[in-house]
């Protein structure tokens, strides 16, 4: 309706511009030079009608965007710790999968980037759960080698503590652009907290990461994918705008709650092969 509402008003335009021209050919001689000047008008409006009649050009955005969910990049004997490799990626097979993404032409953003609910085309969220040392040793070395950047849910209540970053590499990680998001304070199942630990939760972790570290937050990582209805109305009122689930899939900026992500989980289970594989099935289905 609006094309043909825009057609009107041209059309318009049109018919005033060539009243106007028969008024002016009449109130005045004609002339070699007033005649060219009539023309140049005529000639401008029909360009500004032709343009329009032309297909619309479409930004180069789009609201699909797979969120990758990592927690360790590490190497982990599968025989002596499962849960642990499963938890695991092979910083080897972690570098492929970025040198992958880096030939595909892929660019990756943050969370706090799909709030606009459009991003670039081949965007990418790397999302990395719990604030994990190896991040910091390991995987933002590769990041930084490709040119890419992340997101780190941090629990706070474990910082510094045992395989977890301290205020120290974090703040380098801040400096080197990775974006900060909560994990909570304690990394407890949501959906089995009261509304009162549902703030302490919230709202110490937030104000914590924002004084500390100069940041402002406004993603969350529910730990362990776990969470209800009271849990997802208490981020929302404690000032949270974006957060992620474990639940699987590309996420819909357009139509998925934007307190509700999916992810895209990738573990040693799936390898280099493993991660190529899904992320063609997603682009596949964009086609």
């Amino acid at each position: 309706m609006k094309n043909y509402i825009n057609k009107f008003y041209l059309f318009f335009a049109l018919l005033i511009a060539v009243a106007g021209g028969a008024f002016l050919h009449f109130q005045f001689p004609i002339t070699a030079t007033g005649n060219a000047g009539l023309t140049s008008v005529l000639s401008q409006v029909k360009e500004v009608v032709d343009e329009s009649l032309n297909p619309p050009v479409l930004p180069d955005t789009e609201t699909q965007i797979p969120i990758v969910m990592y927690h360790y990049v590490r190497v982990v004997d599968k025989n002596k710790d499962a849960l642990g490799y499963n938890l695991s990626i092979d910083p080897e097979n972690f570098e492929k999968q970025m040198q992958y993404l880096k030939e595909q032409g892929y660019t990756t953003i943050h969370m706090a980037d799909l709030l606009d609910k459009k991003v670039p085309k081949k965007a990418i969220v790397l999302t990395f759960d719990d604030g994990l040392e190896d991040f910091y040793t390991t995987a933002l070395p590769i990041l930084q080698k490709y040119g890419f950047t992340a997101s780190n849910g941090i629990i706070t209540g474990m910082i510094g503590a045992r395989e977890h970053m301290t205020e120290e590499q974090i703040r380098e990680c801040v400096k080197a652009g990775i974006e900060l998001t909560s994990h909570t304070v304690n990394h407890f199942d949501m959906s089995k907290l009261t509304r009162a630990e549902l703030k302490t939760q919230l709202v110490e972790s937030k104000s914590y990461l924002e004084k500390t570290f100069g940041v402002t937050v406004v993603g969350l990582i529910y730990p362990s994918g776990r969470y209800n209805e009271l849990a997802v109305q208490a981020a929302r009122d404690e000032g949270y705008e974006i957060a992620a689930t474990t639940q699987y899939g590309e996420a819909y900026l357009d139509t998925h709650n934007m307190l509700l992500l999916p992810r895209v989980r990738i573990d040693n289970r799936d390898g280099y092969n493993g991660f190529v594989k899904k992320l063609e099935a997603i682009e596949s289905v964009k086609k």
